[in-house]
C-alpha cells in the first residue's frame, strides 16, 4: 500500500503528539543520568559514592578503604584499629578542618561519612590520642623522656627539645621558648626544667628528660612539641629505637604512656609527640606524631617549619 504525502504528513502529527512516545534519542542518556544514583555511585551534587578513600597518619602511613564497604564514622573508627590496633576512642579524624563526629548531638545515631562529604579519593587525617592529663588527676608534674640506644660504634647522642608554643585560632603556632641541652631551665618558668645529658652505659642508652607542671605554665601557652634530633650522626637511623615515655616523677616505675618510631633512617629529627591544651576545659592531651623533620639543634629552623605545616590539627 502506498500513502500519500497528505497520509504520512498526518502521521508524522499524530506521532509527535503521542502520549506513549519514547524519546529514543534520549533513552542512553537518560539511563546514564539516572542509573548511578540509584546505584549509589554518585550523591546528589555528583561526587562518587563509592571507590578508594583514605586516612593519613602523621607520619606518612596511608590507610586505604572503600565507600562501598564503610559508610559511617564508627565503622571507619572500627575498620582503623582492625589495621592499627589503635583504640577508637584514641582516634581523632580530621577531615578539611573538621573533627569527624562518630554520633549526632541529639543521640546515639550514627553519623554518615557523606555528611561530611567524604568521597571517592578523600584524604582524612587521623590523629592518635595518647593520654590525656585531666584536671582532675592527682598529678603535680610529669617527665617526657626522649630515649635513645647506644649505635654500634658506642656512646653517642641524640637531642632532645621542647619548643613551647602560643597562642590559639588565627594566631595560634607560635614559638615562645625552647628546652633543650643549652637552654635548661628559666627563671619565668620555674616548674619546668630540661635534665641535659643522661646517659646509662650498663644499658646503652641515652636519655634527654622534660619535667613540667602543666598547669603552671603561662595560661598562654597551649602546646608543647617533644624532639629527638641528631647532632654528630647524619641522621638518627644509626641510633637504635627511638622513644618517649610519660611517667610521673614522684612514680617513676610507673609508665603512663610510651612511643617508639619504627623507622627514621634518612632523617636528622623527629618530632616524637605534642601535649596539646583544650581550650574548652583546659585539660592536656598528649597526642603521637612520629613526624620525620629535616634541621637539629644546630639549626632548628627546618624542625620549627615542619611543625608550622601541621599545628594546625592540634587545634581543632
Amino acid at each position: 500500500m502506498n500513502l500519500e504525502a497528505k497520509e504520512i504528513k498526518d502521521l508524522n502529527v499524530a506521532w509527535e503528539k503521542a502520549s506513549f512516545r519514547i524519546d529514543v534519542d534520549n533513552i542512553s542518556q537518560s539511563h546514564s543520568q539516572i542509573n548511578p544514583a540509584r546505584n549509589g555511585e554518585v550523591d546528589g551534587h555528583g561526587n562518587a559514592t563509592t571507590g578508594d578513600f583514605y586516612v593519613v597518619l602523621l607520619n606518612g602511613t596511608k590507610l586505604k578503604f572503600r565507600l562501598e564497604h564503610i559508610r559511617s564514622v564508627g565503622a571507619l573508627k572500627e575498620a582503623i584499629k582492625a589495621q592499627t590496633k589503635v583504640e577508637t576512642n584514641k582516634q581523632k579524624l580530621i577531615h578539611k578542618g573538621v573533627e569527624l563526629q562518630t554520633y549526632t548531638n541529639q543521640g546515639r545515631v550514627q553519623i554518615q561519612l557523606s555528611e561530611y562529604n567524604i568521597v571517592a579519593e578523600s584524604h582524612i587525617q587521623l590523629i592518635v590520642l595518647l593520654y590525656s592529663i585531666s584536671k582532675e588527676l592527682s598529678i603535680n608534674a610529669l617527665t617526657f623522656d626522649l630515649f635513645w640506644g647506644y649505635p654500634s660504634t658506642g656512646c653517642d647522642y641524640l637531642d632532645g627539645t621542647c619548643m613551647l608554643y602560643t597562642g590559639t585560632g588565627n594566631n595560634a603556632g607560635q614559638l615562645w621558648r625552647r628546652f633543650d641541652y643549652q637552654s635548661t631551665s628559666f627563671h619565668d618558668i620555674p616548674n619546668m626544667a630540661h635534665s641535659g645529658d643522661v646517659m646509662d652505659h650498663s644499658n646503652r642508652r641515652g636519655h634527654h628528660r622534660i619535667t613540667a607542671n602543666l598547669a603552671s605554665l603561662p595560661q598562654t601557652v597551649t602546646k608543647l612539641y617533644f624532639i629527638l634530633s641528631s647532632w654528630n650522626a647524619p641522621n638518627i637511623g644509626h641510633f637504635p629505637n627511638p622513644s618517649f615515655k610519660i611517667f610521673d616523677p614522684s612514680k617513676p616505675d610507673i609508665q603512663l604512656c610510651s612511643y617508639t618510631i619504627q623507622s627514621a633512617a634518612s632523617s636528622q629529627a623527629v618530632i616524637m609527640c605534642v601535649a596539646a591544651k583544650n581550650g574548652y576545659d583546659g585539660n592536656w592531651n598528649v597526642f603521637e606524631v612520629g613526624k620525620l623533620s629535616a634541621g637539629n639543634a644546630k639549626n632548628y629552623a627546618p624542625i620549627e617549619t615542619t611543625i608550622g605545616n601541621m599545628d594546625q590539627f592540634f587545634g581543632i
